[in-house]
């Protein structure tokens, strides 16, 4: 198996467009790579049916396909977002003085990407690179809340077969109340007696693409305070949206 994925590999390489040639036939691609032409055949046709490369059904030849240009910009878009964000998350950092996470969506999933700690000694620290449900704590389901509605019926779905659902009402109910206020709060999902506090980052193309959050000892989070990390969690995410071109729709 590795033998064909490194053969892949050096075909996706290949037929990378250049200013001398965007297209190739199968027999130029195996004359080059010192590939049977067989293999070369089975590759290709493996990697369009996925999107990967694309077949001109009139000369019968190859380029890339869309697939991988959608992956290329997924991958941009998480480093925009993160470049962007790290000035803003450092701002709310230094002004609530709490530990600040950006998470953005993989799947069914919401990760940690980055963070700045809080200068407390008790303080939230989880790992960048943390994976979640997108149904577990607020940076999570402030994404799922704010996905278009095909998108959270298909990934609230997967994650009832995943299990991780196990009350699809109550879950749906919540979701309908972060959509109205704008933000999300969960109380011990991740670590017991902690609070989170999430809001959605929209891309210019109104795609909700991460959230912006706020986590700490529960004991910190009460009254006026509470309402204070709210406003200002949203302000940023609002903040980090607009660098990114995102403009409120009316």
């Amino acid at each position: 198996m590795s033998e064909v994925i490194r053969k892949s590999i050096d075909i996706l390489n290949k037929i990378k467009p250049s200013e001398e040639k965007v297209e190739w036939s199968v027999t130029e691609i195996s004359r080059e790579l010192n590939i049977p032409i067989q293999t070369v055949h089975r590759i290709l046709s493996c990697l369009s049916e996925y999107g990967f490369v694309y077949r001109d059904n009139k000369n019968k030849r190859y380029k890339l396909g869309l697939s991988l240009m959608e992956l290329g910009l997924s991958i941009r878009d998480n480093l925009s977002v993160r470049n962007t964000a790290l000035p803003i998350m450092e701002q709310l950092s230094s002004d609530t003085k709490e530990s600040v996470y950006l998470t953005v969506q993989e799947g069914s999933d919401g990760i940690f990407i980055d963070c700045i700690d809080s200068p407390h000694l008790l303080k939230i620290v989880e790992p960048i690179g943390m994976r979640r449900p997108l149904c577990v704590a607020a940076s999570k389901k402030v994404i799922l809340a704010f996905l278009k509605p095909v998108s959270r019926s298909l990934i609230i779905d997967e994650l009832i077969t995943k299990g991780y659902v196990t009350n699809e009402q109550e879950l749906r109910e919540q979701i309908r109340i972060i959509k109205e206020q704008g933000f999300a709060i969960s109380y011990g999902e991740t670590t017991e007696g902690t609070v989170s506090i999430a809001a959605p980052i929209f891309s210019w193309e109104d795609d909700v693409i991460g959230s912006i959050s706020v986590a700490g000892p529960e004991g910190r989070f009460v009254g006026t305070r509470l309402n204070e990390i709210i406003k200002l969690t949203t302000k940023s995410a609002c903040e980090i949206s607009e660098e990114l071109g995102w403009f409120a729709r009316v």
